[in-house]
C-alpha cells in the first residue's frame, strides 16, 4: 500500500479534491504543475498527451476537470512513471502512462495524434544551476534533453489544429517562439506574476497546429494580494478557484 511506503508523502491537490502520493525526497509537484493543466482547454471526447507526467498532479487535476478524455503521459523515470499509474488509480481515474525517453520513437503513438499536448519541462538548461543531489528532482529541473526536442515530439504528435501548451521561465520565451515557428500559429502568451507589484517570471504559452492565427501577448495574471490590514499573503480569486476548486485558467 502506498500508505506505507515510507519514501512517500500524501498531498492534497485543488482544495482536498485529490490525493496525490510524492517522494518525499525528490521532484514534487506544484502550482505549475496546477495551472498547465488548468490551462488545457480540453473537451470531453479528446485525445491528451502530457510530456513529462512526473507523478501525475498534472495529469490528475485535468482528468479531475474534464471527463471522458483519452489520455496518455510520457516519463522518462521509472519511479515517477509507476508512481504516476498509482496516483491516477488511487483517484479513480484512468491515462496511459509510458515510460520512455522524448526521444525514442514509442511504438504505443506511432499511429496516435492528439488534440492537445501540454509539458512542464526543465525550467534550467544544463550546466546553468547548481545541481540537485537527488537525481530525480534533478532530471526534472534540469533538462537533459534540449526544449528544442520537446517541440519536436510535440509537433509531430500534434492534430493539425490541435493545441500545444507549455508552462517556462520567462527568460525562455524566445526559445519557445523559435522552436514554434513554421508549425504553430494563434500564438497566446500569458506571463503569470507572483504580487501586481513583481516582473512575471513564468509564461504559459498556448498555440495551435498548422494555423495561422494571430499572436496574442495577455495582460499578466496575479497570483497573490496582500491583506492591507494584516499584511497576511491570499491567493487572488481566479487563483483561489483554480488551486481550490480546479476552475480552467483562460487564456484570453
Amino acid at each position: 500500500m502506498l500508505d506505507n511506503r515510507k519514501d512517500l508523502t500524501k498531498n492534497k491537490f485543488l482544495g482536498n479534491k485529490l490525493e496525490i502520493f510524492q517522494f518525499s525526497n525528490g521532484y514534487r509537484g506544484n502550482m505549475d504543475s496546477v495551472l498547465v493543466a488548468a490551462s488545457v482547454a480540453a473537451e470531453s471526447g479528446q485525445k491528451v498527451l502530457e510530456l513529462g507526467s512526473g507523478n501525475g498532479v498534472a495529469l490528475c487535476c485535468l482528468l479531475y476537470r474534464i471527463s471522458d478524455l483519452e489520455v496518455f503521459g510520457i516519463e522518462i523515470d521509472k519511479r515517477a512513471a509507476d508512481l504516476c499509474r498509482q496516483n491516477i488509480i488511487f483517484n479513480k481515474f484512468k491515462a496511459t502512462i509510458l515510460n520512455s525517453d522524448l526521444t525514442t520513437n514509442i511504438r504505443e503513438l506511432q499511429s496516435v495524434s492528439f488534440d492537445h499536448v501540454f509539458m512542464n519541462p526543465p525550467y534550467f538548461k544544463r550546466n546553468s544551476v547548481k545541481k540537485s543531489p537527488t537525481p530525480s528532482s534533478r532530471q526534472a529541473k534540469v533538462e537533459t534533453v534540449a526544449l528544442s526536442d520537446w517541440f519536436s515530439v510535440a509537433k509531430k504528435r500534434c492534430k493539425p489544429k490541435g493545441k500545444v501548451t507549455i508552462i517556462q521561465r520567462i527568460e525562455r520565451l524566445p526559445e519557445i517562439i523559435k522552436c514554434l515557428d513554421g508549425y504553430f500559429g494563434q500564438i497566446t502568451v500569458q506571463p503569470i506574476s507572483s504580487f501586481k507589484d513583481t516582473t512575471p517570471k513564468t509564461v504559459i504559452v498556448q498555440a495551435t497546429r498548422s494555423s495561422s492565427g494571430a499572436f496574442k501577448l495577455l495582460a499578466p495574471k496575479i497570483v497573490h494580494k496582500r491583506n492591507l490590514l494584516t499584511g497576511k499573503v491570499l491567493y487572488e480569486d481566479e487563483f483561489k478557484k483554480i488551486l481550490g476548486s480546479g476552475h480552467p485558467l483562460r487564456l484570453y
